[in-house]
């Protein structure tokens, strides 16, 4: 593989990563300013119509097409499975948490995904629990642990529990990581971008009734600010995000972009204290080190994608 390739893989997961670090903090922002229209299960359910819409050309294929249709045929449990837990549970809960703790505590409970991945892996026996890995796991949830007991401080809200929005966050996570162990052979088999645009036509199917019987009806009166956040949030961090992802790995490995879950995480502490005042103690920092090592300890050995 040529450096020009590495630098091209590179710079299309950076763009990804930055388009889902930013999503905490504009998340944040929503809330703060939208949140008489901003309700989670609307806009969630709109965030799935705009990520399958920015996906469909996936299925401009005939072949795809096929491919589609066999994949529903022969893999529906597995389907469904994935597109309520790793899509509608995962989206819904980490959109849904940054209306109760802030965009830093967030990203950090969300991220700590490949941890849960292979606790879950171990269980199910599909991966040997190793010392780094045991280690990493050990400090990752400590670290999570501590972020749990602190309180947490930005524009909107001061010196609050924010328990709720942290075990959201965390579940989430959880989410992503049945997703990640369940997923894998389907994707491999199909392709990840067809597979994902399936998912999303899946989370539709699941999450715009949930939102018509919970609200009584989909709401498409949103402010121009909140029209503004669903394209970005649905459109762009959903569906691009995927779509920019997916093309480095054609030059990349998973493990090289494994690595650039640091800089979402980055990204969106360091947007939060600017854009948001948030307000990071001794403590918080504390417990961002012991995740960072923790996941990176679960990286070294693994292959991950840094969650939204």
């Amino acid at each position: 593989m040529t450096h020009h390739n590495t630098i091209k893989g590179i710079s299309l997961g950076l763009a990804a990563t930055f388009i889902w670090g930013m999503f905490y903090p504009l998340s944040r922002l929503l809330f703060g300013y939208e949140e008489d229209s901003v309700e989670p299960l609307n806009f969630s359910a709109l965030r799935f119509i705009l990520a399958a819409i920015v996906m469909a050309p996936v299925l401009f294929k005939r072949e795809n097409r096929v491919k589609a249709v066999d994949m529903v045929r022969t893999e529906w449990k597995v389907l469904l499975l994935l597109g309520l837990v790793g899509m509608v549970g995962e989206g819904v809960l980490v959109f849904w948490s940054i209306k109760y703790t802030t965009a830093s505590r967030s990203s950090l409970m969300a991220n700590t995904s490949p941890i849960t991945t292979f606790l879950i892996s171990w269980l199910v026996g599909r991966e040997a629990c190793t010392r780094g890995k045991f280690a990493g796991m050990v400090l990752g949830f400590a670290g999570v642990l501590i972020l749990f007991l602190c309180k947490g401080e930005d524009m909107f809200a001061q010196n609050a529990s924010m328990l709720t929005g942290d075990l959201m966050a965390f579940a989430s996570g959880v989410c992503w990581a049945v997703f990640t162990v369940y997923g894998d052979r389907v994707s491999n088999k199909y392709g990840g971008l067809l597979c994902t645009e399936v998912l999303f036509l899946i989370a539709v199917a699941i999450v715009v009734p949930m939102a018509m019987i919970w609200n009584k009806g989909l709401n498409f009166s949103l402010s121009a600010r909140a029209w503004t956040g669903a394209l970005y949030l649905g459109a762009l961090s959903y569906g691009l995000a995927e779509g920019l992802w997916y093309m480095a790995l054609k030059y990349v490995s998973p493990g090289e972009l494994g690595a650039l879950g640091y800089v979402s995480a980055a990204l969106a502490v360091v947007s939060s204290v600017l854009l948001l005042h948030e307000k990071v103690t001794v403590f918080a920092i504390v417990a961002i080190v012991l995740i960072v090592i923790g996941v990176g300890l679960m990286l070294r050995q693994s292959e991950s994608k840094p969650k939204e």
